[in-house]
């Protein structure tokens, strides 16, 4: 009868550690895809380059490509001048038939968090333009843009929803390694323009240099 107990009591020990080890290894399965998950939609977004129904269309947002080092100077309504800086990150998204810039402004002053916005340019193949859209989730606002001007060395957004009047984004003298950001704004229907904004921008390193050409 003793060794009948211990024999049972041996085997109910075994079932308990065996489920005991089953339920963690089963639970380490559980949990790790749900933390992987995370970062499912960044991978999805991801692209490698344009997609070839662009075509030569996609040129010169290619160039942007990258992470770029930014120096911010902002003119204000007041007269003065406000420096700061930060990143620009550009990348294809979604298969490559859409562009999304990442900007980043640094923590400066008495703001201890940066600053963070986004735009997605796409490509509307019945108006043969491009189009894009700036979030600003900070303030709440976005605003659409059109293609007024797409050259090998610039590109200009235009807009009529932010702020009042005309919007104008320019990126000018593009080159592999630098490029110039501008923001004017016209209270006349675009007879004259006010510069309100010029950014600097850098490529971050020099091995990111061949992104462009893709």
């Amino acid at each position: 009868m003793r060794e009948h107990a211990r024999w049972l009591l041996a085997s109910v020990l075994f079932l308990s550690v065996s489920c005991s080890n089953s339920f963690e290894a089963n639970a380490e399965v559980a949990i790790a895809p749900a933390a992987e998950s995370r970062l499912d939609i960044a991978t999805a977004l991801q692209a490698t380059g344009p997609n070839p129904s662009l075509g030569g269309q996609a040129k010169v947002l290619s160039q942007l490509v990258g992470t770029w080092d930014v120096e911010y100077t902002d003119f204000m309504k007041d007269g003065t001048t406000l420096h700061r800086t930060g990143e620009f990150k550009v990348g294809w998204i979604m298969d490559g038939r859409a562009l999304q810039d990442l900007w980043i402004v640094d923590p400066w002053g008495k703001h201890k968090d940066r600053e963070v916005y986004t735009e997605v340019h796409y490509f509307d193949a019945k108006s043969r333009t491009w189009h894009a859209t700036f979030v600003d989730p900070q303030n709440g606002s976005t605003a659409r843009f059109t293609a007024s001007e797409v050259a090998n060395d610039h590109l200009v957004l235009e807009s009529n929803e932010l702020d009042s009047g005309l919007t104008r984004w320019s990126f000018n003298d593009i080159r592999p390694d630098s490029f110039t950001w501008r923001d004017a704004g016209s209270s006349d229907g675009g007879k004259t323009w006010k510069l309100r904004a010029e950014y600097h921008m850098k490529r971050h390193s020099a091995g990111a240099l061949q992104s462009w050409l893709h």
